[in-house]
């Protein structure tokens, strides 16, 4: 490829606050918004396409330097609306390191001809294990009991857990995540069933609708893409007619599941407990958050920050994907 001539001036980032700018000559000029996430071999394939700025940043600097990036590699607390796209005079990609791109305006994107590319399958063991994580720690009590050791107590009579021998899971959603999910259930001698009105029939029984899941499972657990069929599709209804002290596991997307119904049910204690990775407003930022003010007055509400997809394998491997996939549609491939 032909090094590109950038005539109008570009960045490199000197502090937090202010912007030296130099004239010089790079192919492309791409930003890298959580570069928390990357490793030597990520940053070495994005600087065989041009100079690579990795930086977190506040909303109101993005939005100044953004007219100048022709790429913007990014996770998912960077939301990429139409209001910076707007802005974005020279913008060609965004590759995000997610599998779902809720926070990305698709279709200002589609009518602005910028590329978005997410990844395929990279994050698939690394979430399915949290989700298990999740499971297993709601189970046996395992925050609760971990607090009260430190805080000096041995009350053991108050953590007594549930096993997952024969209990059956259902599955929202039995795409790569879903399935694996199946896969370690099983292992631990559970049964399975899943909803997908997409899935064909495969080793998981599938049934006709949320409602038959909902009823048949011990515990469901939520691996499905947030779309305009899913928003809301596990509401206060849904969640009544689950069985009584069942448990809920999401580490897809919190808007699938009305949040003051979830926090209800598990008040009533019609939800025996729940285990969320997801939240409505990313990032969380304050213990006013509905979520974590329950979750920090009971002990049957678990919530981790968004951290299925957070393993170095996992991270490792997403990076160099979007990478390769950024670097082949800059060469038109």
């Amino acid at each position: 490829m032909a090094r590109k001539k950038r005539l109008n001036k570009f960045y490199t980032l000197s502090n937090s606050r202010n912007l030296n700018y130099n004239i010089v000559d790079f192919m492309h000029e791409i930003l890298v918004t959580e570069p928390e996430y990357l490793d030597n071999d990520a940053i070495e394939a994005l600087e065989k396409i041009g100079h690579v700025t990795a930086k977190r940043m506040p909303r109101a600097e993005l939005e100044r330097i953004i007219p100048q990036i022709d790429v913007l590699f990014i996770r998912v607390d960077t939301k990429v609306d139409a209001a910076l796209m707007e802005k974005a005079k020279n913008l060609k990609i965004v590759g995000s390191v997610t599998t779902g791109l809720n926070h990305v305006d698709l279709d200002y994107a589609a009518k602005h001809g910028i590329k978005v590319v997410n990844l395929h399958g990279t994050h698939t063991i690394s979430t399915a294990q949290h989700a298990f994580a999740l499971l297993l720690s709601l189970c046996r009590n395992i925050p609760w009991a971990y607090d009260n050791l430190r805080a000096g107590r041995w009350e053991r009579y108050k953590f007594i857990g549930t096993e997952l021998e024969g209990k059956t899971l259902g599955i929202i959603g039995v795409g790569r995540i879903g399935s694996q999910v199946a896969t370690y259930a099983k292992t631990f001698g559970m049964k399975t069933v899943a909803y997908d009105p997409y899935a064909k029939p495969g080793e998981v029984p599938l049934v006709g609708s949320v409602d038959e899941l909902l009823k048949q499972a011990d515990v469901v657990t939520i691996h499905a893409m947030l779309t305009n069929e899913t928003r809301g599709l596990i509401g206060a209804k849904q969640l009544a007619e689950m069985k009584k002290g069942a448990l809920l596991i999401n580490t897809a997307r919190a808007e699938i599941v009305d949040q003051a119904a979830l926090l209800q049910a598990l008040d009533s204690g019609q939800l025996g407990g729940a285990a969320f990775d997801v939240f409505i407003k990313e990032p969380v930022e304050s213990k006013e958050d509905p979520m974590v003010k329950y979750a920090i007055d009971h002990k049957n509400l678990i919530i981790t920050p968004h951290i299925g997809a957070s393993t170095k394998e996992a991270a490792h491997a997403a990076c160099l994907e979007i990478a390769g996939s950024i670097e082949k549609e800059l060469n038109g491939a």
